[in-house]
């Protein structure tokens, strides 16, 4: 793939090869799923602040645009809108049409029943905004699918992945994925799911039986993984019938801005996820992971931290020598990492340190980041007594900067790539 190029279209479903760049330049290949509003005038003042653009409309478009005969029902499930000219995400996507109340929200649809979707479910983008949207010259919307997926024994190096409403990186066996730039990932609903969700992960290997082969031996490593709806990576999946196993997954030397959580893990085994599972060789080691839980999406959850566990029995795999700032260390079930240890934490002061799901509200456990005591209680609760974890404030401007120019200097040249391509944006308008 060459250096510059923009290839509006998934890559899926190769076997035995190499993906790589070549050419001049520093930007990478881009497999972009944004889908880009190239007529402002396609949206209808529907009265009272509300505006709705008809996402079937072929010829109102540009970008991964394909024709509605190869769409499919989903294709318009969307994970927000995103702004080209200011490098701005708006993904507040809600249920009700009622919840529209700020700006920025939107809805498609509340279905999430498969059998409940139809061709005309998702057609219709719903916009609370007091201006018209047309004033905004450059908005892509985050279509629904996956960036690069449906990969055996394959090398993936040099490439970025931008706007895609489903994961960016998924379906993977065998894998060296190297050098990846991952960002705009997810918002969309999960169909099929037995409520209202959204999802959308960075990196995804999705564990479904320990006989399939599928999603294990994979290794990534330098990595920039931003704005995810969910976690920046993850090891996670259900098996229909008997044990999951998770086999020889590595993640090591990856960099995440502001994804929901750096990284997730859970198995399931057995219809009533009472089936046995197994971590064999799976570490997260030597990671960077800055400002999680801020992705963008203007959709809190209390799970918000670094490391989130949904397991329901202990998760025999390494997390350590991990280097985050901003969010708190671990969030979930009790089942976290066995091997969880010489972290690094600067927690801003009164976020939470640890979240322990406990079945609903008024019964989680919730450990702020306030004082030494705070700290104290994390490790009698985690087990954690090797990771450092210092308290900060956001005004410490001189912790910041100090950070910036050691572990998070690609912070700093993500920030200045923002500010490079928005100009040129601009100009282009």
């Amino acid at each position: 793939m060459r250096k510059g190029d923009v290839f509006y279209e998934p890559l899926a479903g190769l076997e035995n090869c190499v993906v790589d760049s070549y050419g001049r330049g520093s930007k990478k290949p881009l497999v972009c799923g944004l889908r880009i509003i190239k007529n402002p005038s396609a949206w209808e003042n529907m009265g009272g602040g509300i505006w709705r653009l008809d996402m079937d409309k072929t010829e109102n478009f540009a970008g991964r645009n394909p024709p509605a005969k190869d769409r499919g029902k989903l294709f318009n499930n969307i994970g927000g809108i995103y702004d080209m000219s200011t490098d701005e995400l708006h993904g507040r996507v809600l249920r009700k049409h009622s919840d529209l109340k700020e700006d920025w929200d939107m809805i498609v649809s509340s279905e999430f029943r498969r059998e409940k979707v139809t061709p005309e479910t998702f057609r219709y983008l719903h916009l609370k905004l007091g201006r018209n949207p047309a004033e905004f010259g450059s908005l892509a919307l985050i279509a629904y699918g996956n960036g690069i997926s449906g990969l055996k024994n394959c090398t993936v190096r040099n490439v970025a992945i931008k706007g895609f409403g489903r994961h960016g990186l998924t379906g993977c066996r065998g894998g060296r994925i190297e050098n990846l730039e991952i960002d705009l990932i997810g918002g969309s609903v999960l169909v099929g799911f037995p409520n209202w969700v959204r999802l959308g992960n960075g990196i995804e290997f999705w564990i479904n039986s320990p006989s399939s082969g599928s999603n294990i031996h994979n290794r990534v490593t330098g990595c920039v993984i931003s704005r995810t709806f969910d976690c920046g990576s993850t090891i996670q999946g259900r098996a229909q019938k008997g044990k999951n196993v998770a086999e020889d997954i590595v993640f090591t030397g990856n960099k995440y801005y502001r994804c929901r959580q750096a990284f997730e893990h859970w198995l399931s085994g057995g219809d009533a996820g009472r089936d046995p599972i197994e971590y064999k060789d799976c570490k997260f080691v030597g990671n960077f992971a800055w400002e999680m839980g801020d992705n963008g999406f203007n959709s809190p959850y209390l799970q918000d931290l670094n490391f989130l566990s949904y397991d329901r029995k202990p998760a025999a795999m390494t997390i350590r020598d991990n280097v985050c700032y901003g969010a708190g260390a671990y969030a979930g079930t009790a089942n976290r990492s066995s091997d969880f240890g010489g972290n690094t934490f600067y927690v801003l002061r009164g976020k939470p340190l640890l979240v322990e799901l406990r079945g609903g509200k008024g019964k989680n456990l919730v450990v702020p980041a306030n004082s030494e005591e705070d700290i104290k209680k994390y490790r009698e609760i985690s087990g954690d007594s090797t990771s450092k974890i210092a308290i900060v404030d956001e005004s410490d401007a001189a912790l910041r900067e100090k950070l910036l120019g050691g572990d998070f200097k690609y912070v700093k040249k993500i920030l200045k790539k923002a500010e490079r391509e928005t100009g040129k944006q601009k100009e282009d308008i």
